[in-house]
């Protein structure tokens, strides 16, 4: 049996092994991590892992050169939970390809320091292990001697570690985030799909949609009572979010606005990164108008919710392939070694 094949059937149990004790201890580290958010996480890579195993597979065996790189290392955010699984699937791809034993060095946000250890930790007590023959540490910081860096954080990070190992090769991904465009035609079923996108693991990862682009008559109301529906209790049950969230429509309230939604403040402006607590939207007036806004600022947007690629209800569920900020990570490793 191949790696592809191994690493989807022993992930697949890795992660249906992460027990409520696990979710407990990653959700005491970090506040934001509620046990919902990171189950619906996990559930999500495994349902992704069981359904794209035909793309997998061929996907993850990949020829790696004897003189490619031997150590690579993932420095990781800590916005979402297992942030930065697809960084970690990639470099064991990578790992295994390679004639010779590679060194995967992890370093991890204190953030979210404890679900990707815990899968390792059962992937490595497998029998015949998909991770034999691939080193893989958990470090607080890079070895100097890392060949190549995979990273995620913000600009504040990237500067350090561009300063730090200025003659390494290092992937950057850096933070985007997602928008929404409506015509005001939208179902039931898919604005119950947008509060998702906007709302699961409480807007924090780039997946997640912080400005919709709406016809210039659109009613937001509907969208408002989804929002209520399908996560209502658990923002309102969230201390840090109902804080930040007080602390939104103050600030709103001062600019002598009216704030009708009770879970976040709904404001006008085309600003992509509105703070905790706060949803943007600006009125277009024909479609194009809104697709120019969104090639004016294709580098700062992760995906665009409500399209035939991604549908309403799908930024937190990409495909394999769809590489954050259109970098091929895959292919980026493989091009280390020419």
């Amino acid at each position: 049996m191949g790696f592809a094949s191994k690493f989807v059937e022993h992930a697949i149990t890795a992660i249906k092994e992460c027990d409520n004790a696990v979710l407990a201890e990653a959700a005491g580290k970090n506040p934001w991590f509620i046990p919902p958010f990171i189950r619906y996480r996990l559930d999500t890579l495994r349902k992704s892992l069981e359904q794209e195993r035909e793309l997998l597979l061929p996907l993850l065996n990949i020829p790696v050169p004897e003189n490619g790189p031997r150590m690579l290392s993932i420095i990781a955010a800590g916005n979402i939970p297992l942030v930065c699984w697809h960084d970690f699937v990639c470099a064991l791809a990578y790992a295994s390809g390679h004639p010779q034993e590679v060194i995967l060095e992890v370093k991890l946000s204190s953030k979210d320091d404890v679900l990707l250890p815990a899968i390792v930790e059962r992937l490595q007590g497998m029998k015949d292990s998909c991770l034999d023959g691939i080193r893989v540490r958990f470090v607080r910081h890079p070895s100097l001697k890392t060949q190549a860096l995979l990273f995620t954080g913000g600009s504040q990070a990237q500067m350090y570690y561009s300063q730090a190992f200025p003659m390494v090769p290092m992937l950057v991904r850096t933070g985007r985030t997602s928008v929404a465009i409506l015509d005001g035609s939208e179902t039931e079923e898919e604005l119950e799909g947008l509060a998702r996108d906007c709302f699961l693991f409480f807007g924090l990862g780039c997946r997640n949609v912080t400005l919709l682009l709406v016809p210039k008559d659109y009613d937001p109301r509907r969208f408002i009572e989804k929002v209520d529906a399908v996560l209502g209790n658990v923002l309102r049950n969230h201390p840090n979010y109902m804080n930040a969230f007080r602390h939104a429509r103050a600030c709103y309230l001062m600019d002598g606005k009216e704030v009708f939604p009770d879970l976040f403040v709904l404001r006008e402006s085309d600003d992509l990164i509105p703070p905790m607590g706060e949803l943007h939207f600006t009125r277009y007036q024909d479609r194009n108008d809104a697709l120019r806004f969104i090639d004016l600022n294709e580098n700062r947007i992760q995906c665009v919710s409500g399209t035939d690629k991604v549908p309403l209800g799908q930024t937190q569920t990409p495909s394999f392939t769809d590489y954050a900020d259109g970098l091929n990570t895959l292919e980026w490793l493989q091009k280390l070694s020419y």
